[in-house]
């Protein structure tokens, strides 16, 4: 019983974190009476075999049809019975198969007990996502999680502010470059807090970035025109190499960030621990740390664009598009953006490297003598 006292009693924020999230998700699963669309909860499934189809690549799919009854939860016909019908297809590609207990979005006739189906309600594992994510956050790294949430917060508020700004017309490259600038400043800042080696960082990313930015202007105006209008989700728009541009830069923006601070931070621990150690000896130091972070940084960078190019590809190749025309028209912008990424990892780490001995070493070495 004691020992039940104690542990209460040491974890009295962690447990009731625990209850908020708790209350939150119970909340969730009752909230249909927020929505003007129609809310229904699925109370049998029953699914037949309807016919097979095949593709370009001569392979079968098929497709079955399912007959569902549900309970409407809102609106002035809350709970009536609904019957409803879905056809989806054994890859789910483009339709979806429901199953007993989810709770879809419907639009309801008038007169009849019928619907047409207009999507599934996920709010529920959204919130439960988000809350893991947020207790973990909080619970292990205590208020320091409460600073990395408030910045991504902000940053999460600026980017909205900057989508705005363009929606009315605003000039892309000019808002990402100001967004750039504002995102290495606040991120540096919150996670370093006031610090030479914040200071270190930022200037680190702020330079690694307009390197990254001059090579690929270089490489854009020493080759062939991309095939921009094949990029994903495009529709029509005029400014389609600046939006290549932004999301190319933006995407490196992040690991510049992480490998400066990473080498900053490495830096100024070296400098706290042995205040007088040599230059090279540092330079060396440094070195060593660059081939760790290097070696993962660059493989992240792979699996992230690798795998968010992956379901597009996927689909493309079971529609019969060829490897050469993945590659040539698909995968380019991928592997552009992987190698612009990479090559601002490779940059940072002797530009941060240099900004370290520089600041933190040379600045410390320069006082020190003053001293004496």
């Amino acid at each position: 019983m004691n020992t039940w006292r104690k542990i209460l009693k040491n974890r009295k924020k962690e447990i009731g974190l625990l209850i908020i999230f708790a209350a939150v998700l119970v909340f969730v699963s009752q909230d249909a009476f927020l929505y003007q669309e129609t809310v229904v909860k699925v109370t049998s499934v029953e699914n037949k075999f309807s016919h097979s189809e095949e593709g370009l690549n001569e392979e079968e799919e098929a497709y079955y049809e399912q007959a569902i009854e549900g309970q409407i939860l809102n609106g002035k016909r809350k709970g009536e019975k609904i019957v409803l019908s879905n056809t989806y297809s054994a890859s789910g590609v483009n339709d979806e198969r429901y199953r007993k207990g989810d709770r879809l979005f419907v639009t309801v006739s008038d007169e009849e007990s019928t619907g047409t189906l207009l999507g599934k309600k996920r709010d529920f594992y959204l919130v439960l996502l988000l809350g893991i994510f947020l207790y973990l956050l909080l619970v292990i790294n205590r208020w320091h999680g409460g600073i990395i949430l408030l910045s991504l917060i902000l940053n999460i508020g600026i980017f909205l502010i900057a989508l705005s700004d363009y929606g009315k017309g605003g000039n892309l490259i000019r808002i990402s470059v100001l967004l750039m600038l504002i995102f290495s400043v606040l991120t540096l800042l919150f996670a370093g807090g006031i610090h030479k080696k914040t200071f270190v960082a930022i200037i680190s990313t702020l330079s690694t970035t307009f390197l990254c930015y001059l090579i690929y202007e270089i490489i854009l105006h020493t080759s062939a025109r991309l095939p921009y209008e094949m990029m994903d989700y495009v529709v029509n728009p005029t400014d389609l190499s600046d939006l290549f541009f932004a999301g190319t830069l933006m995407g490196s923006l992040g690991a510049v960030m992480d490998v400066s601070i990473s080498i900053a931070a490495g830096v100024s621990e070296i400098m706290e621990k042995t205040p007088d150690i040599e230059r090279k000896a540092l330079i060396r130091s440094i070195r060593e740390m660059g081939y760790d972070i290097m070696g993962t940084m660059i493989n992240v960078l792979f699996f992230t664009y690798i795998s968010s190019a992956i379901p597009i590809m996927v689909i493309k190749i079971k529609n019969g598009y060829t490897l050469y025309h993945l590659i040539n028209f698909q995968l380019i912008f991928e592997v552009i953006r992987f190698l612009l990424g990479s090559i601002g990892i490779v940059l940072a780490i002797p530009v941060a490297g240099f900004f370290s001995v520089l600041f933190l070493h040379s600045t410390k070495l320069l006082l020190r003598r003053k001293i004496k």
